[in-house]
């Protein structure tokens, strides 16, 4: 096993979109795009993530936490999944979605924000901060500490 190196964070407040987030410290990677700046009230940003294959666990929730360019005033995601909003940063709770025994599962959903108006809605602009992921044992009675 390779030791561990702790990541290198990079930020830019300038980029609007698929700018890169990972956790060496978990299990689950990858980045929120826009998709649409405007659907009427609010702006829609999709969240691409994956599994580590290096790990093996049942994955019963992924947490990601967003921080976006300007205060949120709304936000909400797919099928009534816990979110939270707390000024410029928004948490998702995604329950019961990946295997993720060194499956590397992809996961895909849409997160909607809005803004104080539509100008700021439009021109909002994020990326992940954090990752979480709720871990249980796998069929081979192993793993639920993330290992």
């Amino acid at each position: 096993m390779k030791a561990y190196e702790k990541p290198t964070v990079l930020r830019n407040e300038d980029m609007a979109e698929g700018v890169y987030a990972a956790s060496g410290a978990d299990c689950w990677s990858g980045d929120i795009t826009s998709v649409q700046d405007w659907n009427g009230s609010h702006h829609v940003f999709e969240a691409r993530i994956v599994h580590s294959t290096a790990v093996e666990h049942i994955s019963t929730a992924c947490t990601i936490t967003m921080k976006f360019s300007n205060v949120v005033t709304n936000a909400y995601s797919e099928n009534d999944w816990q979110v939270d909003v707390n000024g410029d940063t928004v948490t998702v709770r995604r329950p019961s979605h990946a295997n993720a025994y060194k499956s590397g599962d992809n996961v895909t959903y849409k997160v909607w924000v809005q803004a104080a108006d539509e100008a700021t809605t439009k021109a909002i602009s994020g990326h992940i901060t954090s990752f979480s992921c709720d871990k249980a044992v796998n069929v081979q009675g192993g793993g639920a500490d993330g290992n």
